[in-house]
């Protein structure tokens, strides 16, 4: 029989513990990052989804935004017309009411010719005043009617005689009546 010695060293089997040992570090820092870019791959995805959310929200708004803006400048054209109405309507009742009381103011005036024999040749009324130029027969009738006016205080506040020309025929006068 024969007997061999080996006096190699034997070799060692390597054991696969000490290999996954070297390894799990590896794997677990790959495991991490691959985790990581997944996330931050779905992050920007995310993001990006969101972005293009609003933006065309951000598109929706500017266009309701030019819609309102229109809306704002059709207002302002309406408060700028009735303002103007307004004003058209208020002048219309202070014409109204002032023309009743000009209309009163004239009857007054002429209203007082009926009794006296007066004609008036020159007219002219105003708000706050009116100046007669007129020819009569007579003084007294001429007296006559301004004092009928000078009776008339609601309305008239002054009777003034301001010149008398006597003619052949006739004698012409002129008068101021303050209201």
């Amino acid at each position: 029989m024969i007997i061999k010695f080996n006096l190699l060293p034997k070799k060692e089997i390597i054991k696969l513990e000490e290999i996954k040992g070297k390894y799990i570090f590896l794997k677990t820092f790959l495991i991490i990052f691959v985790i990581v870019i997944l996330t931050i791959v779905m992050g920007v995805i995310y993001l990006g989804y969101n972005l293009k959310g609003l933006k065309n929200e951000k598109i929706k708004k500017e266009t309701k935004l030019k819609e309102y803006k229109k809306i704002a400048q059709k207002v302002k054209i309406l408060e700028k017309e009735n303002e103007e109405i307004k004003k058209r309507i208020s002048t219309i009742i202070d014409l109204k009411k002032r023309q009743g009381k000009e209309l009163q103011k004239i009857e007054i005036l002429i209203g007082n010719i009926g009794v006296n024999r007066i004609v008036f040749t020159q007219l002219s009324v105003k708000p706050s005043q009116a100046k007669i130029t007129g020819v009569s027969s007579d003084l007294k009738d001429i007296a006559n009617y301004l004092k009928n006016l000078e009776n008339q205080r609601n309305i008239i506040k002054e009777v003034t005689l301001s010149e008398i020309v006597k003619k052949e025929a006739y004698i012409e006068f002129k008068a101021r009546v303050l209201f």
